[in-house]
């Protein structure tokens, strides 16, 4: 009888050990927010409370002459044995006259065309993107706000250049033209 509790007692610890290895995604902001890593014991940044579902989905709008057709997918993936729920952006962008300046939809979850959230809140989230002009500075972070009283139908995007250096041997026409706006722009869930 006792060798019963005792086994019993460590499949329940062994248990609770695993579930507390799993802590939702929201954390990951406190964590960034204190300048602290993700603990070791965490192996699981989960999007338990579907705060992510809201963006998923395509998304539309037009700004400086320019119409945007952003895509938002959910993807799990695991990095020096943390596993994490983002969202994975694709886009097409084109002209007033239809003429496509940039299209990444059917890129692979590992291109780096394909940005990829790294920070979460309950409000916001931080994409890294890179461009196809990326050695020449097009490229950055994509802020996404949620729109307050919109009931999830409309959000703002805007674009924080990365800062690299350029050097003429690889951009003789100086920094490539930003695809996206660094002010933000509003787009509508389709």
């Amino acid at each position: 009888m006792k060798k019963i509790i005792i086994i019993g007692f460590l499949i329940v610890c062994n248990l609770s050990c695993k579930a507390q290895s799993i802590v939702p995604i929201e954390k990951l902001g406190e964590y960034m927010r204190e300048e602290k890593d993700v603990p070791e014991s965490v192996t699981y940044l989960k999007d338990v409370n579907g705060i992510r579902d809201k963006y998923v989905g395509t998304w539309r709008g037009t700004y400086n002459g320019r119409n945007y057709e952003v895509t938002f997918t959910k993807k799990v993936t695991t990095y020096d044995g943390l596993t994490e729920d983002r969202l994975a952006m694709r886009y097409l962008i084109t002209d007033t006259s239809g003429a496509v300046l940039e299209d990444t939809r059917a890129e692979s979850d590992d291109s780096p065309y394909t940005a990829n959230s790294y920070y979460f809140d309950k409000t916001y989230f931080v994409l890294t993107y890179e461009g196809r002009q990326t050695q020449c500075g097009q490229g950055g972070e994509l802020f996404v706000l949620s729109t307050k009283n919109t009931n999830n139908t409309t959000i703002e995007l805007f674009l924080t250049p990365r800062q690299d250096f350029i050097l003429d041997q690889y951009c003789p026409n100086g920094p490539a033209p930003q695809l996206f706006p660094k002010t933000k722009m509003t787009l509508t869930k389709q």
